[in-house]
């Protein structure tokens, strides 16, 4: 009676978690869609603008929006609520050489480190961080040259996992970018969501590191 009792618990349980999976991946499938939506019709809205400053700022916020549906993609397909780090980094890498990195110039991504999941809150903040970033070398880091390389390191500690991004580009002053959008970004993300710490180092003609970490 007792085997019997056991295996019926476990069948129940394993039932139940079937279902919640089913739900954790319609609910993800679903939020994935409406941020596509929404990316969709700033898109239609784009179109409509004629000033150039209006378009970069609509691009922008196009990439901030898709950035964020990335991780929810990936979890309408596995159904649980950690991300491998290794593989949303991927694929917004992909995505952003595919629909934004000038095909002219010959820029290449570099994705290389430890591989480990974390939560798919904080999948979405380190999305949005890594987005940021590379936007703001893709834009300006290689505005003088042809071709350019883009390296993400990513590397587990106890307490801190940190991510460290580098370009061989032109460089940029430090104390003057921060006031930039992006970087106000990045700084509000780091600081407020993944409790980390963020810093920039850049010198003229020999490229900008830009490393933040977050609390495992």
């Amino acid at each position: 009676t007792l085997i019997i009792k056991d295996i019926t618990e476990e069948k129940k349980y394993e039932e139940e978690l079937k279902i919640k999976t089913v739900f954790i991946k319609e609910i993800h499938h679903r939020v994935k869609n409406n941020l596509q939506t929404v990316a969709s019709l700033l898109r239609i809205q784009k179109r409509r603008v004629k000033n150039a400053e209006t378009k970069k700022i609509l691009d922008e916020t196009i990439n901030r929006i898709l950035s964020i549906a990335i991780t929810h993609e990936i979890l309408s397909a596995t159904g649980i609520d950690t991300i491998s780090i290794k593989h949303i980094l991927e694929i917004l890498c992909q995505n952003y050489f595919k629909n934004n990195v000038d095909k002219s110039k010959k820029i290449e991504f570099n994705i290389d480190g430890d591989e480990f999941s974390i939560s798919s809150d904080k999948a979405t903040s380190v999305a949005l961080v890594v987005n940021e970033i590379v936007q703001n070398a893709t834009e300006h880091a290689f505005i003088t040259k042809d071709s350019g390389k883009v390296e993400i390191k990513i590397l587990k500690g106890e307490k801190f996992s940190k991510i460290k991004i580098s370009d061989n580009g032109v460089g940029m002053e430090v104390k003057k970018e921060t006031d930039s959008m992006g970087l106000l970004i990045i700084s509000s993300l780091v600081k407020d969501k993944l409790k980390g710490n963020l810093e920039i180092r850049s010198k003229k003609d020999k490229g900008t590191t830009i490393e933040f970490d977050f609390k495992n």
